[in-house]
């Protein structure tokens, strides 16, 4: 593992960058008021952006962790971050099908108050809600993001980054088949789900709706550092 150090110009900047954006959104009611109108106009295009930027930003940021650089040989930047995109606009989708659809599912199990608390202030009734949703969210459709991000990733590796890989489908079936599915589930679809996406994810729908976009572009980037160390924890057998 390398460090992250201050003296180097590149982790200045990096760093710098990162406190503009947080400071931006944090003090800032203008930015703030802009991104959220930004986001509820154009979901699906603001949920490609966030991804493909976001996401991709936490790989280059675990690659410069892992070896040192933020853009190794073969990185594929831009495949990397079309690929992040996309499932950008999936995750928003989910978001918003989960969000509605499990409060009408406790409904009909006789939680009537279940859709009612989310929209409401903080309670036990709003907290159960909210971890309804992640649960089903993580248990339901986490584990087909993960894999379709290995096979996505696995695609870009066999054509070393370059674009290539965009004029060539993937093969998922041989490309499954090379996944090391012990690190896989025990990883990222056991442990990483449990123990680090249900509860955080709770959090996310306990927020006001306005704000769920935003904490789920900033997860984005703890999710590309989650599943770039797993590769290398892959690699390395």
């Amino acid at each position: 593992m390398k460090g992250f150090r201050l003296d180097r110009p590149a982790d200045r900047w990096c760093l710098g960058c990162g406190l503009v954006l947080v400071l931006s959104l944090l003090l800032s009611d203008t930015v703030l008021r802009a991104y959220v109108a930004l986001t509820d106009a154009h979901p699906f295009a603001a949920g490609f952006c966030k991804f493909a930027l976001l996401a991709t930003f936490g790989e280059s940021l675990a690659q410069r962790m892992l070896v040192g650089r933020y853009l190794p040989p073969r990185f594929g930047l831009v495949p990397r971050a079309l690929a992040w995109g996309v499932l950008g606009i999936c995750i928003t989708l989910a978001f918003m099908i989960f969000s509605a659809g499990v409060p009408l599912a406790m409904s009909r199990i006789g939680m009537d108050w279940a859709a009612r608390a989310l929209a409401g202030p903080f309670g036990t009734e709003k907290l159960l809600t909210a971890f309804a949703i992640s649960l089903c969210l993580n248990t339901l459709f986490a584990p087909v993001l993960m894999v379709a991000h290995k096979v996505s990733d696995l695609h870009i590796a066999r054509y070393e980054g370059t674009l290539r890989c965009l004029w060539h489908l993937p093969d998922v079936g041989g490309l499954l088949k090379s996944v090391n599915w012990d690190v896989m589930w025990r990883l990222v679809l056991f442990r990483t789900v449990l123990f680090f996406w249900i509860p955080v994810h709770t959090i996310t729908f306990l927020l006001p709706e306005a704000f769920r976009v935003l904490f789920a572009a900033l997860l984005g980037a703890v999710l590309g550092l989650i599943l770039a160390w797993a590769g290398s924890r892959q690699a390395r057998g």
